[in-house]
């Protein structure tokens, strides 16, 4: 049976739309001989939809689109996603359905059984598990349909155990193909993660296994896509690019179709940011960018990333030099400039800055202190990007790291500003990996900016490891556990200095409130800060030993 793969870019909500895209893509299958064209979970309104699934309005229009799309594509199977109210009672929670349906009429019709509710995903707020499966033919083979969450039930791979199996039932239940419609979000090592556990469950089976994975960003998510197909011997039989559209045509019983994927880490990092970026300005409508451009590596590296996403004509570098911005910072911010061939302008915060701080000064009776000043230049400069923003009709992209984000190293309503975090997932020493990869073909970036130490030059000399521990450490602590879930103990344990894991730990619990105001955060690894990470403020349980 030759059987395509359609990973699609859905639009949240957009249902319309998506079917015109479902029926695209169908018929490039269609075309290329496919018998079977299946499309990710959730397809026909994009994923996740969230509170659009507690409207009846969105429900019923979904419902009207799928059964004209079901009418419109003919001449081979179809298995797609929607989600469906329960036929016995629309008041009971919702089902995340797969169906599969030929020339009009619908073959087989499967509820998603295991639905997760840890990190990003919510899914028992809007679904119920019926805990059932039903294996079908189609063209004499015995199909079995899962969806997303419901192929990850292996010790190992999720945060805790499900009770249901269903791929276990649907082979016990003489399924030869089991066929597993995601939303599966990347991040960084997610692509060899998952083509190990469906090599385990494509062995542990003795099935074929396809997995047909969505592509796209949808706000804080992203969806590398990566659609996969394995032997039951657990040998790869079809691989789909990572990060881009694609139709995947293959057959179950010839040579393996393996498209080409990203080779590197910092490659699949640096794709996974850039269609972040591209896919919340192109879904939310919005045409250009700006970017506060300090010279440091942060600014930089999300200024090369928004030119790749958007284009150097929808990207506006914002130059704000202060008495303490030192002659080289101004010059780097210009080259980086020049070499994107980004538009700029130059918005100086010496004289604001010295009024606000004689206005303070005559209100205080006193000079107002280091760290006032400091974060007074902060939020002129965020002041200066929202007005700019204002006036171009632009968004403002946030250039904050997730070492800094974790220990609180930012001023609220300063440089916290934006209209979306392109690098609050990101380590330190991850944006220097970055920018090597953006420089890989030629100098972007200043190979001083990758040099010099980095400083948010609010006060003479300034260097960020005046206040706080070196990089190496930091990334250390926040990767082990914020990303992995270390104690203290274990962080310990590992050889990390004990003072340095302590006051880390003390001010990421206590910097908490300004995470809750942070923008939306392009998540790229296991863990990031934001929707996933549901800690409260007002609590005193101590992450670090008294």
């Amino acid at each position: 049976m030759k059987i395509a793969l359609a990973q699609i870019n859905p639009t949240i909500g957009d249902l319309s739309g998506n079917a015109l895209k479902i029926e695209e893509f169908f018929a490039k299958a269609r075309d290329q001989g496919a018998k079977l064209v299946v499309f990710p979970e959730l397809s026909l309104c994009g994923y996740p939809p969230r509170d659009l699934l507690l409207r009846r309005d969105f429900l019923a229009e979904m419902r009207e689109t799928y059964v004209k799309l079901r009418r419109k594509l003919k001449g081979a199977a179809v298995i797609l996603g929607l989600a469906c109210q329960q036929a016995e009672d629309p008041l009971l929670p919702l089902l995340n359905t797969a169906v599969c349906f030929k020339d009009g009429e619908e073959i087989a019709r499967y509820a998603k059984n295991l639905l997760p509710s840890y990190d990003v995903y919510d899914e028992p707020r809007y679904f119920e598990g019926p805990q059932r499966v039903s294996v079908f033919k189609l063209d004499g083979w015995a199909l079995g349909l899962t969806i997303c969450e419901d192929i990850w039930n292996l010790p190992g791979f999720t945060p805790y155990r499900y009770r249901f199996d269903p791929v276990s039932t649907l082979a016990q239940e003489g399924a030869q193909v089991v066929v597993n419609i995601s939303a599966s979000p990347f991040h960084v090592g997610k692509g060899e993660l998952r083509k190990r556990l469906l090599s385990l469950q494509a062995q542990k089976n003795n099935v074929f296994i396809l997995y047909c994975n969505q592509v796209g960003a949808n706000d804080h998510l992203i969806f590398d896509g990566h659609s996969l197909a394995f032997h039951p011997q657990g040998n790869l039989l079809a691989e789909a690019r990572d990060f881009e559209e694609t139709v995947l045509v293959f057959d179950l019983d010839q040579e393996p179709v393996l498209q080409p994927v990203s080779q590197r880490r910092e490659e699949s990092l640096l794709k996974a940011l850039v269609l972040g970026v591209k896919d919340y300005f192109r879904k939310t409508g919005f045409k250009g960018a700006l970017v506060g451009l300090s010279g440091g590596i942060d600014s930089s590296v999300t200024a090369a990333i928004a030119q790749k996403a958007l284009g150097a004509a929808q990207v506006l570098g914002v130059l704000m030099p202060s008495p303490y911005t030192s002659r080289e910072s101004v010059e780097d911010a210009q080259k980086l400039a020049q070499n994107l061939g980004l538009k700029t302008l130059t918005v100086p915060i010496s004289q604001p800055f010295g009024t606000l701080k004689e206005e303070l000064q005559k209100a205080l009776g006193k000079e107002p202190k280091g760290l006032t000043q400091e974060n007074l230049q902060a939020r002129l400069r965020g002041n200066i990007l929202m007005a700019l923003a204002n006036e171009f009709g632009y968004l403002v992209l946030n250039t904050g790291n997730k070492s800094e984000l974790a220990v609180g190293y930012c001023t609220l309503y300063g440089d916290t500003c934006g209209a979306i975090s392109v690098l609050g997932d990101v380590i330190k020493t991850d944006v220097y990996a970055l920018a090597r990869e953006i420089n890989r073909e030629g100098e972007i970036i200043p190979e001083r900016v990758l040099e010099k130490p980095p400083s948010a030059e609010l006060r003479p000399g300034q260097k960020d490891e005046d206040d706080l521990p070196p990089y190496r450490l930091l990334d250390q602590v926040v990767r082990g556990f914020v990303e992995e879930g270390q104690t203290f103990e274990e962080l310990v344990d590992r050889g990390l200095p004990e003072e340095t894991v302590r006051e880390v730990l003390r001010r990421l619990r206590i910097e908490e409130y300004k995470r809750w105001q942070f923008p939306p955060t392009l998540r790229v690894s296991p863990q990031a800060f934001g929707y996933g990470w549901r800690y409260p403020i007002a609590q005193r349980f101590f992450f670090h030993r008294q």
